[in-house]
């Protein structure tokens, strides 16, 4: 039996003050005419988020979730925190700064429902992010092609809607560094994109550094594909073959 929440929308919340309340309204005003919940992981930031999801969560009690984290963990355990409170047949994900425009949802709502499939990644049609985040999304999109077997012309963006199986599979993940869309593929090829917008950034600049890209690219290559498994397996073989060969001939 379906759950009485249509759609859900998950927003980890880093330093989001300035924007996350227009988005919040915007979602409400947007999405009227469907049963909606809004789940706002607050990932320890250090400004005035906490006093805003308060205010949120008092002006909208019966539609909105606030989860408040003890500490920064990072954008990919805020979500899955966030995943783990949806409770929509649908769930979408978006971020806290105005980037992922809401309407867009509706499109990618639309195609995931029409197309029967599992999950809708958002394509941006002209990025609007910096040259560092931009430089991370190739790299990061060049490394998924071969660690996770990511078909070439896939984008994989933080902008998604899913369905209550791939949730559910994903929430189910235990390990201590998850990688979303690492889940993702791992649970199901069954995955499809649309063009959507991508609106400048509102507010302070992002919040992507150099480490915390490198700390993901890392996550992917040793938690999210056995290519090192197999690489390590290869060089110890032919350590040992050398050494056996070097015993030999010594004997």
């Amino acid at each position: 039996m379906g759950s009485t929440v249509e759609l859900t929308f998950v927003i980890p919340v880093y330093n989001g003050a300035a924007t996350i309340g227009k988005v919040v309204r915007e979602i409400h005003d947007l999405y009227r005419d469907l049963s909606i919940e809004v789940v706002l992981v607050n990932d320890g930031s250090r400004d005035d988020t906490e006093k805003v999801c308060n205010a949120l969560l008092r002006e909208f009690p019966h539609s909105l979730t606030y989860v408040h984290l003890a500490r920064n963990f990072g954008e990919h355990n805020a979500v899955l925190a966030g995943l783990n409170h949806s409770t929509g047949n649908y769930t979408a994900v978006l971020d806290d700064d105005g980037q992922n425009p809401p309407a867009e949802v509706r499109r990618m709502y639309d195609a995931l429902r029409a197309g029967n499939h599992d999950v809708v990644y958002g394509r941006y049609r002209v990025k609007r992010h910096g040259r560092l985040r931009n430089f991370g999304s190739r790299v990061n999109d060049r490394v998924a092609n071969v660690m996770l077997k990511k078909p070439k012309e896939l984008y994989l963006s933080s902008f998604k809607v899913m369905n209550r199986f791939v949730l559910d599979e994903i929430t189910g993940y235990r390990g201590p560094f998850p990688y979303i869309d690492g889940l993702i593929l791992r649970t199901t090829s069954n995955i499809s994109q649309i063009d959507v917008d991508h609106r400048e950034r509102e507010g302070s600049r992002s919040n992507y550094t150099l480490r915390k890209l490198f700390s993901l690219w890392l996550n992917m290559f040793l938690n999210f594909s056995i290519t090192p498994l197999r690489v390590a397996a290869i060089l110890g073989g032919v350590s040992s073959s050398r050494r056996g060969a070097a015993w030999f001939v010594r004997a």
